[in-house]
């Protein structure tokens, strides 16, 4: 990741916040290599820096350096030397990397890099790619991204979509914020960041970038939309943890790269997206 000093003015800001989280997947804290070293080592064992695989059977986490990666991601104009990445192995062995945050604050941004792909498959192509989640999704309050497939007979772009809850707490069709979510390169980096808050239950704002281009990125917000989280207005106990999964099938191998993970509390998310510290305004890599 390429730290600059505008994000670490923001993050002085956040010295009196409640806990935050930073992984950029960078030596020495991780190690990787070319053909992926484990990220994750088995269920329910430790991996890097608190890493885990949280279901049996899942497939492992890896992190790659970006030069000559196995996988054939292309550089992130924002990275570092290194990168996360997970993907799936047939029909059930999905692809699943975990870490614990605290969430005890009530607003908070989460920002992420992500890059997915596919090795060959057949078509039509078979969702899903994969997703970013807050965990446990089954109890707790919840929302999360999903990576489906623009087109099935093509297979050659996806969408980032949403899953939320109405009022009441029933989950909603996945949804887009806008047109910049739809149809979204493969092989391609794109920094997505979500702010919501555990109070009102509710997300409050999304964004994409593409960290190819040089536009900035594209902010929405959906705070009037009620986009809530599991449980609705009645709410539900907080998430422990944050989760990077792939899916797939049998002939259809999905691969998500991801870095530059990074959840702040408020104040601190606040003061980063005025600074365009957490919505993809960090300097690009020449």
């Amino acid at each position: 990741m390429t730290r600059t000093l505008l994000l670490a003015a923001g993050l002085a800001l956040a010295s009196t916040a409640n806990a935050q989280f930073f992984s950029d997947f960078e030596a020495p804290t991780y190690a990787g290599s070319a053909g992926g070293t484990a990220l994750t080592n088995g269920f329910g064992l430790g991996g890097q820096d608190g890493w885990y695989n949280p279901v049996n059977g899942s497939t492992d986490g890896v992190v790659f350096e970006y030069s000559g990666n196995s996988w054939g991601f292309v550089n992130n104009p924002t990275g570092g030397a290194q990168f996360g990445a997970v993907r799936n192995q047939g029909a059930t062995g999905f692809g699943r990397a975990q870490h614990a945050v605290d969430f005890s604050g009530n607003t908070y941004t989460a920002a992420f890099d992500i890059c997915m792909d596919r090795f060959g498959g057949v078509l039509p192509a078979l969702n899903n790619l994969g997703s970013f989640s807050l965990q446990p999704s089954g109890s707790g309050a919840f929302w999360q991204t999903l990576y489906t497939w623009d087109d099935l007979s093509t297979g050659n772009a996806f969408d980032a979509n949403y899953i939320f809850f109405n009022a009441a707490g029933v989950q909603q069709a996945s949804t887009l914020p806008g047109a910049e979510w739809d149809a979204l390169r493969l092989n391609t980096w794109y920094r997505q960041s979500t702010t919501w808050n555990f109070a009102t239950n509710q997300i409050l704002s999304v964004s994409i970038d593409n960290l190819h281009d040089p536009a900035g990125p594209t902010v929405v917000d959906v705070s009037g939309l009620g986009w809530y989280l599991a449980g609705g207005t009645a709410g539900r106990p907080r998430p422990t943890d944050v989760r990077f999964f792939a899916g797939g099938g049998a002939n259809n191998v999905h691969i998500f790269g991801f870095d530059n993970l990074e959840i702040v509390p408020a104040p601190a998310s606040v003061a980063l997206l005025a600074l365009g510290g957490l919505v993809g305004g960090r300097r690009r890599r020449a």
